[in-house]
C-alpha cells in the first residue's frame, strides 16, 4: 500500500514560512488507514511524505532547518511531531518512508537510515534527491 502525505499550511505556520504541517485530520485519516492494513494480514505500506518526521534520524541542514523549525512535519508542534515516529513504531506494516525537503543528494551515510533502539519499529527511511542543479543545496544531484 503507498500512502501519500500533503502539507496544509503553506506560508502560515506558527514559527516558519517553510514548515511542512499535516493537519489533524489528515494525521487522524492516516493512523486510521494505517490500522486497517496490519502487518499480521501481509499489508506492507510504504508512505512518502516532503519532510521527513522526526525520529528518522535522517541527515538535516542544522543552519538552515532545525534554525528555522522547520526541519521535520509538524516540527514546532511537540505533540503531533511525535505521533508520526509513534506510529511507525507500533505498526511494523510500515516498511519505508520516503521524504525530500533538504535538496540534498544520496551521497551521505545518513540519507537512508534504520534507526536503531526503539525509534525504527520495521521501517527503513530514505531521503530522496533531487532531480535539478538549481535546486541542490550540496551541488550534487540525482
Amino acid at each position: 500500500l503507498v500512502v501519500g502525505l500533503g502539507s496544509t499550511a503553506f506560508r502560515s505556520t506558527r514559527y516558519s514560512s517553510h514548515e511542512v504541517s499535516i493537519d489533524r485530520p489528515q494525521l487522524e485519516w492516516f493512523e486510521r488507514v494505517i490500522q486497517d492494513h496490519p502487518a499480521s494480514e501481509g499489508w506492507q505500506v510504504f508512505v512518502f511524505s516532503h519532510a521527513p518526521i522526526l525520529g528518522s534520524a535522517l541527515r538535516v541542514l542544522q543552519e538552515i532547518h532545525v534554525v528555522n523549525g522547520c526541519c521535520w512535519l509538524n516540527h514546532t508542534d511537540s505533540e503531533t511531531s511525535k505521533r508520526f515516529i509513534q506510529i511507525v513504531r507500533a505498526n511494523s506494516c510500515i516498511k519505508a518512508w520516503f521524504s525530500g525537503h533538504f535538496h540534498l543528494s544520496h551521497d551521505y551515510e545518513d540519507s537512508i537510515t534504520f534507526p536503531g533502539g526503539n525509534n525504527r519499529g520495521s521501517c527503513v527511511f530514505v531521503q530522496t534527491g533531487v532531480m535539478t542543479a538549481r535546486s541542490t543545496r550540496d551541488g550534487r544531484r540525482q
